[in-house]
């Protein structure tokens, strides 16, 4: 069963002036999939866990923005005075998703959030990015680190936004206790400017921070090949009890704001994969980051729905093909990934 976390308060983070991250991005999915699904609201108290991950002073210097009014905290990220609340309850749909697979009640929660979270290191800004990419709390870690406190010792978060999870990566770099697994635009083409191959973690967190960054133009094709060969096989061999998704559809071809070749085919691919899990994995929460064409977050999302409800679906688009020169990067990309990451795992 899938459940859907949502409430209204994700309305009122409103930008200042126009801005591709605003509120109708959303409302479109709630559109898309009301009374489809069980629907129901976040955790409001949340504060105690997230100043498990962020700095106090960091969530100080947020709440005072919010006081303010309507302010851009850097070039690409705004705070409305109902900022705080949406943020916090971001936070506390991902808790409340843990909490309903924890306990057996749903096997998959999709948390319908804003403002997103994976650019968000403990202070802010993470990884020297020269803005937080719309993002206020991170809420995928939030919930990572209260899965590891209610029982769950080894989680893994699957990023599939098109851009880097730079503030993910730096705040689990050192810890073994959860596997972040990356698929991404090259980020020598796109923000946050982070994610490369060699970047595997450190201390006891070494081999534990997975980063594939793929080539603009990469289609489904070979979107597919990386997950086969890279992705899957080190997540089944991490045997993980949890898995969170960072889920963009800024990959898929329509997004303006990247670079990606994806059709929902690999979306659909995804969801699938993650379903058959269910049983050696207790559950997989969902969490909304970019995507910014509307038609692709609600048909996504209805997707993600009908998939996780074991429904049959028809994909009207077909399978995207890359071309022959990405193609030769991509297999470069990939073996190189491979030749790193067999320092850690068992890899063909």
């Amino acid at each position: 069963m899938i459940g859907i976390i949502y409430d209204n308060a994700y309305l009122e983070h409103k930008p200042p002036r126009s801005h591709i991250e605003n509120p109708s991005r959303i409302m479109t999915i709630i559109k898309s999939i009301s009374g489809t699904v069980t629907m129901e609201k976040p955790i409001n108290d949340v504060n105690e866990w997230l100043l498990k991950v962020h700095d106090e002073d960091y969530v100080r210097r947020i709440d005072e923005a919010c006081d303010m009014g309507y302010v851009f905290i850097d070039a690409d990220t705004y705070v409305s005075p109902g900022t705080c609340k949406a943020a916090r309850l971001a936070v506390g749909a991902v808790l409340k998703g843990v909490d309903k697979v924890l306990s057996g009640e749903w096997g998959t929660a999709y948390a319908v959030v804003r403002p997103p979270g994976h650019h968000v290191g403990r202070s802010g800004r993470a990884l020297m990015a020269p803005t937080q990419g719309f993002c206020i709390f991170n809420n995928v870690v939030v919930g990572a680190v209260y899965a590891l406190e209610h029982g769950f010792n080894k989680v893994v978060i699957l990023d599939v936004d098109v851009h880097h999870g730079n503030g993910t990566q730096e705040i689990f770099y050192e810890d073994p206790r959860v596997l972040y697994v990356s698929l991404h635009q090259d980020p020598l083409t796109i923000y946050p400017g982070t994610g490369f191959i060699d970047d595997v973690g450190e201390g006891e967190g070494e081999g534990f921070n997975v980063n594939v960054p793929l080539p603009p133009f990469t289609a489904d094709d070979a979107y597919m090949n990386a997950l086969d060969r890279v992705v899957w096989p080190i997540i089944e061999e991490f045997r993980p009890q949890l898995i969170l998704v960072s889920l963009g559809f800024d990959a898929h071809m329509l997004d303006s704001i990247a670079n990606l070749r994806l059709s929902l085919n690999t979306y659909a691919y995804v969801f699938r994969r993650l379903r058959n899990m269910i049983g050696k994995v207790r559950g997989v929460v969902f969490v909304l980051e970019g995507g910014y064409n509307s038609d692709t977050l609600s048909r996504g999302s209805r997707l993600l729905i009908d998939i996780m409800s074991n429904r049959d679906v028809e994909i009207d688009e077909g399978v995207t093909q890359t071309e022959p020169r990405i193609m030769a990067r991509v297999n470069s990309v990939i073996k190189d990934v491979i030749n790193t990451q067999r320092n850690y795992w068992h890899l063909a």
